[in-house]
């Protein structure tokens, strides 16, 4: 590993010479007439190749669980910018599976609302660019995670040392039966069925980044029918989407965002080499999962992410600062995009024609085109996701389309203060240095609690 340094380039130049300096192969191109291709995607065409990845805003009503003011208006800006694919944020099946007070639920009293949400994006879409964007919600439960009141309530799947010990819990704490795995699995497809109703294109089962099904894919040591070997750790997300496939109709349609690697030592991790305590990546599984999930689903799509954001961000979110407290990170940012970007070729190349969307470029900041138009020049992937970009900067992608490029004082920081926001809590989740009206307070609500509780 490379030691860790702050972005300092201006031109396409400098970052070629930074990839030539740590020897890491990442493709660049000025052809960013690419990025605005339309894609195939099953019934649909994408009248481009941007998608904006799910970011949590944490700003739902605490009293029905819908979208907020707030909420309309962060996917109004993610229309307007000109993503032709819309990610829409993890909504959680039941209030126990919040990781936040003010996490979304879909339920029947609060469809009309999410109807009304999913309308006015498109609407957004079509009066700014003439185009029809698709819609993809996130059905999730936060697992392990789960803060529905603010105070951790864990719902674990499988004991891991160190993931045990970040929620405060040993391995006395009891695991979740096979019964409410069954519960549950039923409540996701319900869910998705309602998503569907609400007017979503596509529905998928949150299965990344450590919450309770990218979970389910680690739990070598669990018994039951729901852990042990590789038939029972993918059964859950599996019979979501089967189950939910066989319900949709017309052109509903069900994709994935799967963690490729989960990096905890074998046997608790997933996408690594079976033997004791490797962290070694090994995608064998993963890729396998991949191809599957695609053929029982028939999706047009698929997404994908790697790592825990809560102890190796640099892994999916390579960044200049991290959140109060964080260690620096071992390794260049460039080492963590090229990671990520590697990952998605051999995604790509295992699902053939299905398009395929990655992230972790926003470190790049105005240098993204190049790198973006690179990736699909070279077929590593076919879509282009923008997480923290599309809360620092959503008009990127009209900026990419029309003219080529980013402006530099636009884009992300990569600073971590929406990551600070949510692990804070009590603050609502955007961007404080792009967009400050309104999220600099709400970044400080949350500070302030944080330091009333003695946190960093």
């Amino acid at each position: 590993m490379a030691d860790f340094a702050r972005f300092k380039m201006k031109t396409k130049e400098d970052l070629i010479t930074e990839l030539g300096r740590l020897n890491l192969d990442l493709p660049l191109s000025e052809n960013t007439a690419l990025l605005g291709e339309k894609v195939p995607l099953g019934a649909f065409i994408l009248p481009n190749r941007f998608v904006a990845q799910p970011m949590e805003g944490v700003d739902g009503n605490e009293n029905d669980y819908a979208p907020s003011d707030l909420t309309f208006r962060r996917y109004k800006r993610f229309a307007e910018g000109g993503a032709g694919l819309i990610w829409f944020e993890a909504a959680v099946v039941e209030p126990e599976g919040r990781s936040n007070p003010r996490q979304l639920i879909m339920t029947e009293e609060n469809l009309d609302i999410w109807k009304r949400l999913v309308e006015e994006t498109r609407e957004a879409a079509r009066a700014k660019w003439g185009h029809e964007i698709v819609t993809v919600l996130q059905i999730a439960h936060s697992g392990r995670w789960s803060k529905p009141t603010g105070t951790p309530a864990p719902l674990v799947i499988h004991h891991n040392p160190r993931l045990d010990k970040a929620v405060g819990i040993d391995e006395s704490f009891p695991l979740v039966k096979d019964e409410e795995l069954d519960r549950l699995r039923d409540l996701f497809i319900a869910k998705g069925e309602l998503a569907a109703k609400a007017g979503f294109d596509g529905v998928e089962m949150k299965a990344v980044h450590g919450y309770f099904t990218g979970e389910m894919l680690c739990a070598h040591t669990r018994d039951g029918r729901y852990g042990g070997s590789y038939e029972n750790r993918t059964r859950f997300v599996r019979d979501c989407t089967s189950g939910l496939q066989d319900r949709l109709s017309g052109n509903k349609f069900v994709t994935a965002r799967l963690t490729m690697h989960e990096p905890s030592p074998f046997p608790f991790g997933w996408g690594v080499r079976q033997e004791e305590g490797s962290l070694i990546m090994d995608l064998s599984e993963p890729l396998r999962f991949a191809r599957e999930l695609t053929e029982i689903g028939k999706m047009p799509l698929f997404n994908f992410s790697i790592g825990y954001p809560r102890f190796a961000p640099y892994m999916n979110r390579p960044y200049d600062n991290g959140v109060a407290g964080a260690p620096q990170p071992p390794e260049h940012p460039l080492e963590g995009i090229v990671r990520f970007q590697k990952v998605g070729r051999e995604l790509q190349k295992e699902l053939g024609d299905i398009p395929v969307a990655t992230a972790a470029l926003g470190w790049l900041r105005h240098l993204t085109p190049y790198a973006a138009a690179g990736l699909v020049e070279n077929d590593w992937v076919r879509l282009i996701g923008q997480g923290r970009q599309m809360f620092a900067y959503p008009q990127s992608v009209g900026d990419i389309l029309t003219r080529g490029e980013m402006d530099p004082k636009k884009c992300c920081l990569t600073c971590s203060l929406c990551s600070q926001i949510m692990k804070d809590v009590a603050g609502r989740n955007g961007c404080p240095v792009r967009d400050g009206e309104i999220y600099k307070e709400e970044l400080k609500k949350g500070r302030d609690a944080a330091r009333a509780k003695g946190l960093p």
